[in-house]
C-alpha cells in the first residue's frame, strides 16, 4: 500500500455511499457513528479529552498538547490538514511517518472491510470513523499517557465522540454548518452538547452566548457531570497585541498567571489559551507554569491569523463563514491596518457570500479565488451574485494568480479561504 491508496482508504466507504445521498441530508440521517463504536470503544482506554465548538477547536487541542508535553507524552488528532494528511496525528507536536501511517491503515483495513462488505451501499463509515480508530491504533502502539481528539462538524453524530472520553472541551458555538447540524443556534448547540456522555469527571466550555450556554448546562445537569465555565471559573485578562504575537494573563480560580506569550494573533486566541490552560491544570495540578510559558510560546498553528511575509504584509486564515470575520477584523484593527486586499477562497457551498460581505468595507479590491483540490467546487457565479447585491469582486483562477494582482495594490493583503486554499498558499510560499 503506497501513502496515497492509504489516504484513499479513509474516503473509500464514504465515496461510495456519496452517489445514493442527498446533498441536503442531515447527519441525522447520513452519519452513523454506531458503525464503527465497538472498534472505537474496544481501542480506547488511555485518558483522553474529546475537543468540540465552531471554530478554534484544532487551536486549543494543539495548546493543551503543548502544555502536557511538561509532563506527559501526547496524541493529538486534529482535521482538516493544511499540507500533508499525516498532519492529522502527532506524538509530541510530530506529525505521524508516512511509513506509520500507512502500516496503521493497512492493520485496520481489514475490519473496516468486514464493516463496509456488511451494510447498504447509500451508507457509509465515516472518514473521521476511520481517523479515530488509526489514531488510537497508533496512539497506543506508542503508549501515549493523555490523547485529545478533536471532533469534526459536530458531535452527536460524530464517531470521534464515541471514543471513552474523561474530560470534554466545549470552544465557542456559533451558527455554522447549517446544511448538516440544524437551521438554529440552538440546534447546533444541542448537537455539539453531545460531547457530554455522562462519563466525565470534568467538562470545560468556552465563552458562549447565553442560549448556548443554558444548552450546555442542561445536558451536564442531566449527567451530573461537573461544568467550568469562561469568565466564572476562568478567564483571560490584560490582553494586548505585541510583535511576538499576543500577551496576556490568566486567571483560574482567582490564581493568577501572568505575560503569557503565544505567537498567534488575535484577542480569540489569548481567550483559546485561557479555556486551555484551565483545562491543562486540572489534569496536571499545580503545572510547572514556566515550562507551561516556554511551551506556548513554542506555538506552531498554520493558517490561524498567521503572517507568511512582510513586504508587503500578508496574512493567512482558514475562515470559512461571516461569524470568524469578527476576530480578524478586530485583529487589524489593533495592528492599525483600516484599508485592505482581501482574497477569498471559499467553496460555493459554503459561506463565502457571508465573509465578503463582512471584509468589504474594510476592502480596497475582493479577489476571489480557488484552490487545486479537484473535491471543491469555486465557481465564477460568485462574482455574479456578489455584484447582484452591489459588490464588485475579481475572479482569479489559481491562488498565485491571486496573489499576483492583491500584490499590485501596494496594501496590506488578508487571504481567508477553506484548507485547501491555504495549503496552496504555503506551497506558493
Amino acid at each position: 500500500m503506497t501513502k496515497s491508496e492509504a489516504e484513499d482508504f479513509v474516503y473509500k466507504s464514504y465515496l461510495k455511499a456519496a452517489k445514493y445521498q442527498e446533498y441536503n441530508q442531515k447527519d441525522s440521517e447520513k452519519r452513523h457513528p454506531e458503525l464503527t463504536k465497538k472498534l472505537i470503544r474496544e481501542k480506547a482506554g488511555t485518558p483522553c479529552t474529546v475537543v468540540t465548538g465552531s471554530k478554534g477547536k484544532g487551536s486549543v487541542a494543539n495548546m493543551i498538547s503543548q502544555i502536557l508535553q511538561t509532563k506527559y507524552k501526547v496524541g493529538l488528532m486534529t482535521s482538516p490538514h493544511i499540507s500533508d494528511f499525516c498532519e492529522r496525528f502527532k506524538i509530541n507536536g510530530k506529525n505521524i511517518s508516512d511509513e506509520a501511517f500507512i502500516k496503521y491503515i493497512s492493520l485496520i483495513q481489514p475490519e473496516i472491510d468486514k464493516i463496509d462488505s456488511e451494510i447498504p451501499e447509500n451508507i457509509c463509515i465515516s472518514p473521521m470513523g476511520i481517523q479515530t480508530l488509526l489514531g488510537l491504533e497508533y496512539f497506543n502502539a506508542e503508549n501515549t499517557d493523555f490523547n485529545i481528539f478533536e471532533c469534526g462538524k459536530g458531535a452527536k453524530f460524530d464517531d470521534v465522540n464515541n471514543i471513552l472520553h474523561q474530560y470534554a472541551i466545549i470552544n465557542s458555538i456559533f451558527l455554522e454548518h447549517t446544511r448538516e447540524l440544524g437551521g438554529t443556534l440552538e440546534a447546533i448547540a444541542e448537537d455539539k452538547a453531545h460531547v457530554i456522555t455522562g462519563e466525565q469527571k470534568c467538562v470545560f466550555t468556552a465563552e458562549q452566548r447565553a442560549s448556548v450556554l443554558a444548552i450546555i448546562q442542561k445536558r451536564a445537569e442531566e449527567y451530573k457531570v461537573p461544568l467550568k465555565i469562561y469568565g466564572r471559573d476562568f478567564s483571560a485578562k490584560n490582553i494586548r497585541f505585541t510583535n511576538q504575537g499576543m500577551c496576556f494573563d490568566v486567571d483560574i480560580g482567582g490564581q493568577i498567571y501572568t505575560d503569557i506569550v503565544i505567537p498567534l494573533l488575535g484577542i480569540h486566541q489569548a481567550k483559546n489559551c485561557a479555556l486551555a490552560m484551565a483545562f491543562c491544570k486540572e489534569i496536571l495540578g499545580d503545572f510547572d507554569f514556566l515550562a507551561v510559558k516556554k511551551k506556548l510560546a513554542e506555538l506552531n498553528w498554520p493558517g490561524r491569523m498567521e503572517i507568511i511575509a512582510k513586504d508587503p504584509l500578508i496574512i493567512l486564515d482558514a475562515c470559512i463563514n461571516s461569524a470568524s470575520c469578527k476576530n480578524i477584523k478586530e485583529t487589524l484593527k489593533f495592528m492599525n491596518i483600516d484599508k485592505i486586499t482581501c482574497v477569498i477562497g471559499i467553496p460555493d457551498d459554503k459561506d463565502y457570500a457571508g465573509v465578503i460581505r463582512e471584509m468589504n468595507s474594510l476592502s480596497n479590491n475582493i479577489i476571489l479565488t480557488k484552490s487545486n483540490n479537484p473535491h471543491y467546487v469555486f465557481t465564477e457565479k460568485q462574482c455574479k451574485k456578489m455584484t447582484e447585491e452591489g459588490i464588485e469582486t475579481i475572479w482569479t483562477n489559481s491562488v498565485e494568480e491571486a496573489i499576483e494582482k492583491a500584490k499590485n495594490d501596494l496594501l496590506p493583503v488578508v487571504i481567508l479561504g477553506t484548507t485547501s486554499v491555504i495549503s496552496d498558499v504555503k506551497l506558493f510560499y
